[in-house]
């Protein structure tokens, strides 16, 4: 619950190479799976600017649950222009009835690859 100890990095989190830290989920009628853009479809999280004021233009990403965040979060990259690339390894899904299957198909024919932690440059 957004503002919860819960909802806190952890205290012993150390990360002093981390120049963002993206929040999502902070409009109460609104779900949120995307780190680009909410799931009303409008409202953008700065994500994307963020990264093209950077020259960035390929994402990897990973986390919870790959059919759900991270699946929205890499078809939006897509979208947005983005490469992107889910590191399997490095998430997990919910998958309920197909779920899984499903995102993947998605993501297949969006131009989102797979890739392993190995992988990473």
């Amino acid at each position: 619950m957004q503002g919860s100890d819960g909802a806190r990095l952890h205290r012993d989190l150390d990360i002093p190479q981390a120049q963002l830290v993206l929040r999502k989920g902070y409009h109460r009628g609104v779900d949120s799976y995307s780190a680009f853009i909410e799931a009303d479809g409008t409202t953008r999280t700065g994500l994307a600017s963020y990264l093209r004021e950077r020259g960035i233009a390929s994402v990897y990403l990973c986390g919870l649950a790959t059919d759900f965040c991270v699946a929205w979060t890499a078809l939006d990259a897509r979208k947005l222009g983005f490469s992107a690339a889910v590191i399997e390894d490095a998430c997990r899904a919910i998958d309920t009835q197909g779920s899984l299957a499903s995102a993947w198909e998605r993501m297949e024919s969006a131009g989102v690859r797979r890739a392993h932690s190995t992988d990473l440059p």
